[in-house]
């Protein structure tokens, strides 16, 4: 039997903040600690100098569609909705089109622990980029773009890579995890990393940050939203319920950070097939309302230190169209 182990006060203060300044719980917290951890490869390199402009060279212009021939199918078992973590999806726009300037002349793609370490060169010079543009387009707060890619810190890096990458399996795990595998655009051949078809599509239709370098429009393309918003209504049932089940709340007045917990606990709450504790239920919560947004399905109005959600016209459009 294994005995209970009694941390200093000082170590546990120190993982409750930082588990709130990541806006997770401490169990998450402390995974994402181990994860760290164990990473295969140390964060020694540094990232290039600002100049050297990493989006300018994953613009659709710059890369070589012959390359994009080896396309495989990605049966990831559809097996709930998508993590919390997942609360933005640029990531996956800029991680299909590395993934793009990386494969060989034969189209093969590299290895996880390749695209981690060529990615981990190039991600911070891409966050500087990506600040200056929401710098020069007046971004507000919650908007920008930058955000959602990591600092110059170990943990940060290793969870963007984590999350919205891809990492192999680990003890019972039988898929990888991460973003780019769970949304289906990219599977694992033989140990390299290959594009599916949704994956190939994606990558190459065209994306207002990265071809256009223009902030003032939203992160993705409506292309590239109605892609993605039929490829999951398609392929990822639960995810597209879990959508759905925070677009029809919003519809009918739950349109507050709180109201909209309330009704997610009533259906996804402990007690329901999916049980999920009240520490990740707002996890879930922020990581959808991220992504809807994402999608193009959700505005939000402040007032004074309050926030509520609108349903744009897609949003409506799907609703009415059901």
């Amino acid at each position: 039997m294994s005995s209970t182990i009694t941390l200093p006060n000082i170590l546990i203060e120190r993982l409750v903040v930082g588990a709130n300044e990541q806006e997770l719980s401490i169990s998450q917290y402390c995974q994402l600690l181990l994860e760290n951890y164990f990473q295969e490869y140390d964060n020694q390199s540094i990232s290039k100098p600002f100049d050297n402009q990493t989006l300018d060279s994953l613009k659709v212009t710059n890369l070589d569609p012959s390359l994009l021939v080896l396309i495989h199918t990605n049966n990831t078992p559809n097996v709930g909705a998508l993590s919390g973590h997942i609360n933005r999806l640029f990531p996956l726009k800029f991680g299909c089109r590395f993934l793009w300037s990386l494969l060989k002349k034969d189209g093969s793609g590299p290895t996880v622990s390749e695209f981690h370490k060529e990615m981990r060169s190039e991600i911070i010079s891409t966050r500087a980029q990506l600040k200056k543009i929401d710098e020069n387009c007046g971004r507000e707060r919650g908007d920008r773009i930058h955000s959602s890619f990591p600092n110059n810190e170990r943990y940060a890096i290793n969870r963007f890579l984590n999350n919205y990458m891809v990492r192999l399996p680990r003890g019972s795990e039988k898929n990888p995890i991460g973003a780019l595998f769970d949304f289906g655009l990219i599977t694992i051949v033989k140990n390299k990393i290959q594009f599916t078809e949704i994956g190939r599509q994606f990558a190459l239709l065209p994306n207002p940050i990265i071809d256009d370098n223009d902030g003032t429009k939203t992160t993705l393309s409506v292309e590239e939203q109605m892609l993605l918003v039929s490829h999951i209504k398609n392929n990822m049932g639960k995810e597209w319920k879990f959508i759905r089940h925070v677009l029809d709340g919003i519809h009918i007045g739950s349109n507050t950070p709180n109201s909209l917990l309330s009704r997610i606990s009533r259906r996804y709450g402990g007690g329901t097939n999916a049980n999920w504790s009240d520490s990740v239920i707002p996890h879930m919560r922020s990581g959808v309302l991220g992504r809807i947004q994402s999608l193009g399905f959700i505005d939000r109005k402040f007032t004074a230190n309050k926030v509520e959600y609108i349903l744009t016209l897609a949003a409506l459009q799907i609703i009415d169209g059901d």
